[in-house]
């Protein structure tokens, strides 16, 4: 139902977008708009001992691709080594992927909604000696450090900042000023405070056709006066596009109803 369709993608660039590829498979012309770049923190010096050589962590915990791809990139060219000293626990079958591309199969693997599954699924498999290290984006919450804390030691490890683009397409941004468009994608607060930032003056946020991630993103976009047409259910991708397809199914569905009634 999305052929012909125009959809604004607001994810950052990646080479394995699968939201733009299953729009595009379902028939939808998909244009990208990135609103936030991803750059690495360099790990220190004595942090990548303690990772690879001196047994402080059991686990490491990673809930994005971009976190097991920032942490493997940098150690990768000191450190290799056929099997891994410690355990890896994982959020999310993209991020996954990531640590399988690594040659590593990850110990546990949670696909459900939240970070407070993957922390229930992880409190069965911890001794309270264990140390516990969290790889993250800046913006990650604290969240699932507060559930772990209770039962092991856990320390936080940022290897990645998330921040908004310097420019982005003016083309693009004219079209949507021009309504030329069917939808806009929204994927988290910080690429809707981007967007805002960027175009938030020049057009009326009321008049703005718009789909997002999940619940976090959707109280983001209604802080700015955007109502989202879709929002997940369930939140992550799948949800998404399920989403924006029921939601031009229907639209279609609608409107042939309203052609028949005015033939009656």
């Amino acid at each position: 139902m999305l052929q012909g369709k125009i959809i604004i993608n607001t994810r950052p660039e990646v080479a394995d977008d699968k939201i733009g590829a299953a729009l595009n498979e379902l028939g939808a012309r998909v244009i990208v708009l990135p609103l936030l770049d991803i750059v690495p923190i360099p790990i220190p010096q004595q942090m990548r001992w303690d990772i690879m050589q001196n047994n402080v962590y059991q686990w490491l915990v990673f809930t994005s691709r971009n976190g097991v791809d920032m942490l493997f990139n940098q150690i990768e060219w000191q450190f290799y080594t056929p099997t891994l000293p410690f355990k890896t626990a994982i959020f999310g079958e993209r991020t996954a992927l990531a640590l399988k591309e690594k040659g590593y199969q990850p110990d546990l693997v949670n696909l459900q909604n939240s970070v407070e599954d993957l922390s229930n699924d992880l409190l069965f498999l911890l001794h309270p000696e264990e140390n516990v290290l969290l790889v993250l984006g800046n913006l990650a919450s604290d969240m699932l450090k507060e559930q772990l804390k209770p039962i092991v030691h856990v320390d936080r490890f940022n290897v990645y900042r998330t921040v908004s683009v310097q420019f982005m397409d003016e083309d693009i941004v004219q079209r949507i000023i021009e309504n030329k468009y069917d939808m806009i994608i929204f994927t988290s607060p910080s690429g809707v405070e981007s967007f805002s930032h960027h175009i938030g003056g020049r057009i009326n946020p009321r008049e703005l056709k718009t789909a997002c991630i999940g619940t976090t993103t959707e109280k983001a976009l209604l802080k700015k006066g955007i109502t989202p047409l879709v929002i997940a259910k369930p939140s992550g991708k799948a949800g998404l596009i399920k989403g924006i397809d029921d939601y031009f199914s229907n639209a279609l569905l609608n409107k042939k109803g309203c052609n028949t009634e005015m033939k009656l």
